[in-house]
């Protein structure tokens, strides 16, 4: 068994009195006072940060073969031990590589866990696309569902859909049957049906504010939802560039801490220099860390530590409720009780934080994987 000693705990919902936690195989056996264990210099310790929205990162995408086994090793240096891999709207035999590779990274064990898959898409809005590849958009159908997961289907995590297309309400209550995450996003969808789509199973947003339509008093659609109904979890990219620090704000002010949760939604370009990368199939252009297709946002450079510092410095979210954000809530999102928490018996998956919220060191499963030098 290993003791941590001499450390400021966050719990993933609160700072704690005790100041020293221990493990064994892989899993958290107390929280005390201890003081026989390594000495930590009174560093904070906190659950490892969960990325449920992510396309690649380093020069890495996932739709690539073996993309996702490499993500999976740089992940702990940006304090991620968990990660939901995530697609694009492409071809359905370009989609099973996507999954193939997820598979694979899952086998391999490597870097931070790899929670299953992420399907953003096929079923989305043609309007509210976004940088999705329009000619392999679909209608929602669970026949086609099936076809494109055949031999996948235990990998899926969370889909991504717009529900008020034809077939689209069958398709989410389908996928909530499953236990997948459903999640409404590059939706046109009216409140009405945003409200039925959360009674038939939808349980988060995606990217809240982006591909939806604007926020209208007299038609307030999926975001009048969003922000407002109990059983919707609002995600929300925490790079401060697809939505102001003030929206950031006004989601946590009207959610609540425990209604919302950030992402990174990055692409290959994330810790990487501006300069030409690519996205699914495309050509995407990053100019002062902002990825740009066109004039359209394309994913994101953010690592999931820079969206902590930035939830706190620039959209003035207390560290308490910024770090629920980004280690308990998206737990919670996906149904693990055994992520995203310091309590006895949850995997030892944490990270050591200097004081400036830079990470010195992750844990995924009691193994330290990265270590600032």
């Amino acid at each position: 068994m290993t003791v941590l000693s001499h450390l400021k705990l966050f719990d993933g919902t609160r700072f704690l009195d005790e100041t020293a936690i221990s493990f064994d195989n892989s899993t958290i056996t107390a929280l005390g006072t201890m003081t026989n264990g390594i000495d930590m210099g009174g560093r904070l310790l906190s659950p490892g940060l969960i990325d449920l929205h992510m396309h690649g990162q380093m020069g890495e995408d996932n739709m690539r073969p073996g993309g996702t086994t490499r993500i999976a090793t740089t992940q702990p240096q940006f304090g991620v031990t968990s990660f939901c891999p995530t697609s694009v709207t492409d071809s359905d035999e370009q989609t099973r590589v996507f999954l193939e590779n997820v598979r694979l990274a899952m086998e391999s064990a490597q870097g931070a866990r790899v929670l299953g898959a992420y399907l953003e898409g096929p079923y989305l809005d043609y309007e509210l696309r976004g940088v999705h590849d329009e000619r392999f958009l679909k209608e929602p159908s669970i026949s086609h569902y099936r076809a494109l997961v055949e031999g996948y289907e235990d990998l899926i995590v969370r889909v991504t859909l717009a529900p008020e297309k034809k077939g689209g309400m069958e398709l989410v209550r389908f996928l909530a049957d499953q236990g997948i995450t459903v999640s409404i996003g590059h939706s046109a969808a009216t409140a009405v049906e945003t409200t039925e789509a959360v009674r038939l199973g939808v349980s988060t947003t995606t990217h809240t504010f982006n591909a939806m339509p604007a926020l209208h008093h007299r038609q307030p659609g999926v975001l009048g939802v969003a922000l407002t109904h109990p059983d919707l979890k609002a995600e929300f990219v925490a790079d401060m560039v697809h939505i102001h620090p003030l929206i950031v704000k006004l989601i946590y002010l009207a959610k609540g801490v425990e209604g919302c949760f950030y992402c990174t939604d990055s692409m290959e370009a994330a810790g990487m220099r501006d300069g030409i990368y690519r996205l699914g199939n495309g050509t995407v252009s990053v100019q002062n860390g902002i990825a740009r297709k066109g004039e359209r946002l394309a994913g994101s450079t953010l690592t999931m530590d820079q969206g902590l510092r930035l939830l706190v410095e620039d959209a003035d979210i207390p560290l308490h409720d910024a770090l629920r954000m980004g280690t308990r809530n998206p737990a919670d999102v996906i149904g693990r009780p055994d992520l995203g928490r310091l309590v006895p018996g949850a995997k030892a998956d944490f990270v050591l934080w200097d004081d400036t919220l830079h990470v010195e060191a992750t844990y995924v499963e009691g193994r330290c994987l990265y270590r600032a030098d």
